[in-house]
């Protein structure tokens, strides 16, 4: 934020500007396809979306995209359901039990992990029961990355961090990696030699196929990450992904995406929840807001349809509030794949540089967002949307890289602020640390050190 607030639209290495932002995410979209490589970056990890870099970025993603359309999750809606209700189910055991305050990032990271084992990896973890189930040990091995190993894995000498007794010693996360990747074969070859078919990530991925045409639906222009849409970028989405003549992924490829949905699906989705319940402990009026917007959309059986869900505008807003004032990526990077002039500046960005836009600056600009500081989600209400200049709200990036699991983010987040709202009320306690300490930033995220509210039944 000082840097952003102390030079201009450009400096250093990192671009403000909002056109010039549009010039690398869309219109130079080519030149700017990668993220920067790291040199010792795992096989399999090269195979993801997040990491693959040219053709074999291009091929996955194409293929892959379908997976996370609107349709898609709307399958997945049911199965996502059953995890919501076993979710509230057991904090109204805890609630009733005498339990009057509780941890946001432990309570929602208990959610999103069954969501994610059971949407992915066709796994029930049971993990409000059973803490030290190993599927979720394994998640915390691969997530939970200690300071030291991250920053020796990131700048020791390569001769080294190749020793074979140095990897064995100090290989983040290879364990659970291991685990995640036993688990998945086993799942492919059983429904192969099954025929089995579930309406789960790992299925969509077995299924996959190269579409054709565009894979919006209507629905999506009720959520406010289409704010950046136009033009420009359907036309570098239909630019990105022409050529691709393979129609299927590969099972190393099917594994590396599951591995990645699960990190990051996991961990960010529990941090939005936790942030969100987190903003609503402190503003009475606006749990108030949710909860007489949620309980008109549940019907007699206290369930939800799915497009129901995708119309509520106060739930909407609320998380992309969330995403705007913490947001989970601080910020997207690029490497320039040619020598590139930006906009009329008059400066070059030569091949090989990496470029950062920073997000949560943006996010923080009172030129952007007035009183970027405090949380105010009636910015993105439907009569305020517009408003909103494009490339200022970036929580999921933008253009033919940005994030394909949004949509499913959403969904789940929102399934779960509307239940909880529903059944319990939050409110600041004397542990309710205002404003959040975070610990160290490690790697582009922002992690608060802890999130304690109250909690009662409604």
């Amino acid at each position: 934020m000082e840097w952003y607030k102390k030079y201009d639209k450009i400096y250093g290495l990192i671009v403000s500007d909002l056109e010039l932002i549009k010039q690398i995410l869309v219109k130079d979209f080519n030149a700017f396809r990668n993220r920067q490589p790291r040199a010792r970056s795992k096989k399999q990890i090269m195979k993801s979306m997040f990491r693959a870099r040219d053709d074999d970025w291009k091929r996955v993603r194409a293929i892959a995209s379908p997976t996370f359309s609107s349709g898609k999750m709307r399958k997945m809606y049911a199965l996502i359901n059953r995890c919501c209700e076993d979710f509230i189910d057991s904090f109204d055991k805890d609630v009733s039990n005498g339990m009057n305050e509780v941890e946001l990032t432990r309570l929602m990271g208990a959610y999103t992990m069954d969501v994610i084992a059971s949407c992915a990896f066709a796994t029930k973890t049971n993990t409000y029961a059973d803490p030290n189930n190993p599927f979720i040990a394994s998640a915390f091995n691969i997530r939970n990355i200690a300071v030291w190993k991250g920053m020796l894995d990131t700048f020791i000498p390569r001769f080294l961090i190749n020793n074979y007794i140095y990897r064995r010693v100090v290989d983040v996360g290879a364990s659970g990696m291991d685990f995640f990747n036993d688990v998945t074969r086993s799942l492919i070859k059983k429904r192969k030699e099954n025929h089995e078919k579930h309406n789960d990530f790992l299925q969509l991925l077995l299924d996959a196929e190269r579409p054709e045409g565009d894979i919006r639906e209507a629905s999506d222009a009720n959520e406010a990450h289409h704010v950046n849409e136009g033009k420009d970028e359907m036309k570098a989405n239909a630019e990105a992904f022409t050529g691709v003549s393979e129609k299927k992924l590969t099972e190393d490829e099917i594994l590396a995406q599951c591995l990645t949905f699960f990190t990051a699906g996991y961990g960010m989705t529990a941090l939005t929840l936790s942030h969100c319940t987190y903003e609503l402990a402190l503003n009475p009026g606006l749990q108030d807001r949710l909860y007489e917007e949620t309980k008109e959309a549940f019907n007699e059986k206290g369930e939800m349809d799915y497009e129901v869900l995708s119309r509520l505008p106060f739930l909407d807003a609320l998380i992309s509030e969330t995403l705007r004032n913490s947001p989970q990526i601080l910020h997207l990077q690029r490497e320039a794949m040619e020598d590139v002039m930006l906009g009329n500046t008059g400066v070059k960005i030569e091949k090989g540089v990496s470029v950062e836009i920073p997000v949560y600056a943006i996010h923080h600009d009172p030129n952007h967002y007035p009183d970027p500081f405090t949380f105010n989600p009636d910015r993105f209400m439907p009569q305020n949307r517009d408003h909103i200049q494009p490339y200022t709200y970036l929580p999921f990036g933008s253009g033919p890289r940005n994030c394909i699991g949004m949509r499913f983010a959403l969904l789940e987040a929102k399934l779960a602020l509307a239940k909880i709202s529903h059944s319990f009320r939050f409110s600041r306690v004397t542990d309710t640390d205002v404003p959040v300490v975070y610990t160290t930033v490690l790697f582009g995220s922002l992690k608060p050190k802890r999130l304690v509210v109250g909690v009662h039944k409604r």
